[in-house]
């Protein structure tokens, strides 16, 4: 489980996001939307103690992630953030990037860490993928070779800052799928999301943001009727009883 209390913070002297008090429930998805600039990275990044809290409070399972240690609060809590170029590196050498926290100086891999990449690499996809260069792969690929370096962390929170970046539909699914597959394991998950109709249609909780506030929290049916997305976003919900799901229109 993941809590903000009453966390307000950003950059420097200028406050980013206000007075934010939410709790993400453990073995949960919850989708942060909300339109360009409205806070919703920087929530994440308070989330994950990679900006201080100005005011407030982040407890990850209870714990207050200020008083953690870097490591041991790596091996609590992942996070993705947006697509960046690590430079030429071998998939492989990029997903055990993610075992760091676990290792010591110099960095030794055990068959324990080896089990866990080759794990992470089959998860997200990639496996066929691990000798290549991952300048050489195309944007959907490098995606799902990061979300393997991030599943390689074995974290029971995984924060993601837009993980359908660069993917066509049927890997928007195929990662949302995935992403479906680690809830079922107990993690908790809490995403950047703009594309809408898949935040609604596969999430568990939806956090509506505007302006640097969290405007609406709950299940997509509730958030849907509650007119806090067109609020914030100026798209109306509408429901298709055949296909089951959310459409948003403006």
């Amino acid at each position: 489980m993941l809590e903000m209390k009453n966390v307000s913070g950003g950059y420097g002297k200028r406050i980013v996001v206000s007075e934010i008090n939410v709790i993400f429930p453990k073995g949960e998805i919850t989708s942060v939307i909300g339109a360009n600039g409205c806070g919703k990275s920087t929530l994440l990044m308070l989330a994950a103690g990679l900006i201080p809290c100005e005011t407030g409070t982040v407890l990850a399972d209870g714990e207050d992630i200020s008083e953690i240690s870097r490591n041991g609060l790596a091996r609590k809590l992942s996070y993705l953030p947006q697509m960046k170029n690590p430079g030429s590196i071998s998939v492989r050498s990029l997903v055990s990037h993610g075992r760091f926290p676990y290792l010591g100086y110099p960095r030794r891999y055990t068959e324990f860490d080896r089990k866990k990449i080759d794990e992470a690499m089959a998860l997200a996809g990639v496996s066929e993928l691990a000798d290549r260069n991952f300048c050489e792969l195309s944007g959907g690929q490098q995606q799902r070779v990061r979300i393997a370096m991030t599943l390689a962390q074995d974290t029971g929170i995984i924060l993601l800052d837009e993980p359908l970046t660069y993917l066509d539909i049927r890997h928007k699914l195929e990662t949302a799928e995935l992403i479906k597959t680690l809830r079922e394991m107990g993690k908790t998950i809490v995403a950047v999301m703009h594309d809408l109709d898949i935040a609604f249609a596969f999430s568990d909780k939806i956090a509506v943001m505007d302006a640097g506030r969290l405007t609406a929290f709950g299940a997509p049916d509730e958030i849907a009727e509650s007119g806090a997305v067109e609020e914030a976003l100026g798209v109306r919900a509408l429901y298709s009883g055949e296909f089951g799901r959310y459409f948003f229109v403006k």
